[in-house]
């Protein structure tokens, strides 16, 4: 799987979005709209994947204390290398708190997610190691921003999840 070229306008959009005052603004409510992007094109393509050329995918997680499906656009992490395996950061926008979804996977890590057109059904599990700083380099390859994310977060620790398809073991 070829990475798609990010282009100067999406470049400079993804810089913006770095910025601590513009994240906390765009965290209330652009998720809402890539929901509704992605929901509409099948999970082919968002917003911030136009405008930042970051890919997103849906997310369906269960949540830790409602019990209730929770769907939300996160960033997809590919690895070249491994192009079948999915993974998501739990960055959440630089804030110093961990996003709700990463709670629900660790308290029920069955999942959904809606990628490219298709529906899957997943497990999620935390990387570790040298898994984990292989994702983080293709975090920081996707997006220029992670790295002030991670400056911006404290103490806290950026989880990354992969994701496999049921039966799958990746």
């Amino acid at each position: 799987m070829a990475k798609k070229q990010v282009t100067r306008f999406q470049l400079l959009m993804q810089k913006l979005v770095a910025n601590p005052a513009v994240s906390k603004v765009f965290s209330v409510f652009w998720h809402r709209l890539d929901r509704a992007c992605l929901r509409l094109s099948k999970g082919r393509t968002s917003l911030t994947e136009i405008f930042a050329g970051m890919p997103m995918v849906l997310l369906t997680t269960t949540g830790a204390r409602s019990g209730l499906a929770r769907t939300l656009p996160v960033l997809c992490l590919r690895d070249a290398e491994k192009p079948q395996v999915i993974a998501v950061s739990a960055a959440n926008w630089g804030s110093e708190k961990m996003p709700s979804w990463y709670y629900n996977l660790k308290a029920n890590p069955r999942a959904s997610i809606l990628l490219d057109g298709k529906q899957s059904v997943c497990v999620a599990r935390e990387a570790k190691g040298e898994e984990y700083e292989r994702y983080w380099k293709v975090a920081e390859a996707t997006f220029v921003g992670m790295r002030h994310y991670r400056q911006r977060v404290g103490d806290r620790r950026i989880p990354i999840m992969i994701l496999s398809e049921e039966g799958d073991q990746l």
